[in-house]
């Protein structure tokens, strides 16, 4: 059983935070550093990376810029050219 205040994720928000969370692995910085550098709690960060919290757009576009990544929106599927 869940957490009551733990939310259910989509697959597309699981695997982007599964890729942020590889990156910020990666570049060898840790949640603290990162919270310091973009002005939030590292608790905030925590509870994302542990999807119990669901974080802003804008908060997360700023975690990926401060890892030096950018989130862009690409089609889910190649229309048929005619």
């Amino acid at each position: 059983m869940k957490n009551k205040n733990e939310y259910i994720i989509n697959d597309e928000e699981f695997d982007l935070i599964c890729k942020y969370v590889k990156i910020r692995y990666e570049s060898k910085v840790s949640q603290r550093e990162l919270a310091k550098k973009i002005g939030i709690a590292q608790s905030t960060i925590a509870r994302m990376e542990k999807n119990i919290h669901s974080m802003s757009i804008g908060n997360f576009t700023k975690l990926l810029s401060a890892l030096g990544y950018k989130l862009e929106i690409i089609e889910k599927e190649a229309k048929n050219e005619k």
